[in-house]
């Protein structure tokens, strides 16, 4: 999927001191995922606020205080409230990853021509975590082209 405004921006490359590598834009994929540690914070909160609740309205067993059973209940609820909110980012997470997409992203300087905006130090990871993706991929095809070589080398040692 290409950008509709990719191509509508004047070249600013050599005029704001910019290298001319980040002039060409790059293939990158673009995915929303949420962030797990709100997920689990408010799992574990709203586990512990539950058992607040629970000692309030239920009260106390035999040989114990109310603040022993508090404890224990807060600890144990706010455990699987923490286990509830990281199940539910995973939904999230799974559901994020079927609406990636594929856009092609250059750095500029006008903000008025760009479709989403990003930080510098945003764009420079998405690059970097890009390109290591790319080295990795050329990696696997190498050994796998390596065992097939070997293979065919082997099979024919045979013969």
């Amino acid at each position: 999927m290409a950008d509709s405004r990719l191509h509508d921006q004047p070249e600013t490359a050599g005029a704001a001191g910019e290298d001319s590598t980040t002039d060409t834009p790059e293939q990158m994929v673009y995915r929303r995922a949420p962030k797990i540690t709100p997920f689990l914070v408010t799992g574990g909160f709203f586990g512990v606020v539950i058992a607040f609740f629970w000692v309030a309205i239920q009260g106390t067993s035999e040989g114990y205080t109310q603040s022993q059973t508090l404890g224990f209940l807060a600890a144990l609820l706010g455990v699987v409230g923490v286990t509830v909110g990281a199940l539910v980012w995973l939904m999230l997470d799974r559901r994020s990853k079927r609406h990636m997409e594929t856009v092609y992203a250059r750095l500029t300087t006008d903000p008025q021509a760009a479709d989403v905006a990003l930080t510098k130090v945003d764009y420079r990871e998405w690059s970097q975590l890009q390109r290591r993706q790319r080295v990795n991929e050329e990696r696997r095809a190498q050994q796998l082209e390596a065992k097939a070589a070997a293979k065919a080398h082997k099979r024919n040692k045979r013969k």
